[in-house]
């Protein structure tokens, strides 16, 4: 019997957006401000330069009066600090509970209990529990009863069942900061989720990456990374897969690595709360050494220029 875990650190830069910013939001749209024109453009370019233009705007600039200030016209818009926010919350395998039902389209779930969860925490819901496994996150926005309503759904929302089968099909907490995989034999394999959750206003969007620290190990024992796209249970492999609208590599198990980032999620537009689901394997052999594994998985968030 194996105790394997993962832990994860997170580095990020974040800018700022400007203390008296106003937009107007959805749950899938952001506008940062409009106006009505009668000409110009957003990206005029050449090969060497690039202009924002916009004619027939009335009455624009800044102007004050002692308890209101106004900066009148659309390019003021063009001044705000633009900003890059970014969370993630990983699985925290204390708060499962089976359900029995889950609503992609009305964003709900119905568990066996929502005792531990709370308006705010992200929350994922897991289909046959296993290497396999399908899986949706979302925000928690309301709880009725056991009924959790969630902001959106993402991951594998196009194949959850809607009443699933197996008797292997759980919900849980996703405020966790370490993706722990339990205790390990050849005849199964563990996984955890991790949800991010990016907004930015970059008008060409974002990329997210992942690296780590080495291989998942313990002293001089490490386990194999994956490298025929699938870890499988009998054979000591661990990776990760991704899964969601702005997922990258989706399909297969990928390996991490030191030294070249992977790419887990991109955009190239702005966006407001786009999240994917990594979920991270691991399967051992008969051969396995005992202990207790880790290593740090390193995020990586930058504004695409």
């Amino acid at each position: 019997m194996k105790r394997l875990f993962v832990s994860f650190f997170c580095l990020l830069g974040l800018l700022l957006a400007a203390p008296f910013g106003f937009a107007m939001t959805s749950t899938n749209y952001l506008i940062n401000w409009d106006s009505i024109n009668s000409g110009g453009d957003d990206v005029s370019s050449s090969t060497n330069y690039r202009l924002r233009d916009t004619v027939g705007e009335q009455a624009t600039g800044f102007s004050t009066s002692t308890l209101y200030s106004l900066s009148a016209g659309y390019r003021t818009g063009d001044q705000n600090f633009p900003f890059l926010t970014f969370s993630i919350g990983t699985q925290e395998n204390a708060t499962q509970v089976a359900y029995s039902a889950i609503n992609i389209a009305g964003k709900t779930i119905a568990a066996a209990s929502a005792a531990g969860f709370a308006v705010g925490d992200y929350v994922g819901a897991v289909e046959n529990l296993g290497l396999s496994q399908k899986v949706s996150v979302g925000q928690i926005v309301s709880i009725a009863s056991n009924t959790i309503e969630v902001d959106q759904w993402g991951g594998v929302t196009s194949t959850m069942s809607a009443i699933p089968g197996g008797g292997d099909d759980f919900i849980y907490r996703l405020n966790g900061s370490s993706a722990v995989l339990g205790t390990l034999t050849s005849a199964i394999g563990k996984t955890s989720i991790t949800t991010t959750n990016v907004s930015t206003d970059a008008t060409n969007g974002y990329t997210l990456e992942v690296l780590d620290d080495g291989n998942l190990r313990t002293g001089s024992a490490s386990i194999l990374n994956v490298a025929d796209g699938a870890v499988t249970i009998g054979s000591e492999e661990y990776g990760a897969a991704v899964f969601g609208g702005r997922a990258t590599s989706t399909g297969s198990d990928f390996a991490f690595s030191t030294s070249t980032p992977r790419q887990i999620q991109i955009s190239s537009t702005e966006g407001l709360k786009d999240r994917v689901v990594l979920v991270y394997k691991v399967s051992i052999s008969d051969s396995t050494a005992a202990g207790s594994y880790g290593h740090l998985v390193y995020y990586r968030l930058t504004p695409n220029y």
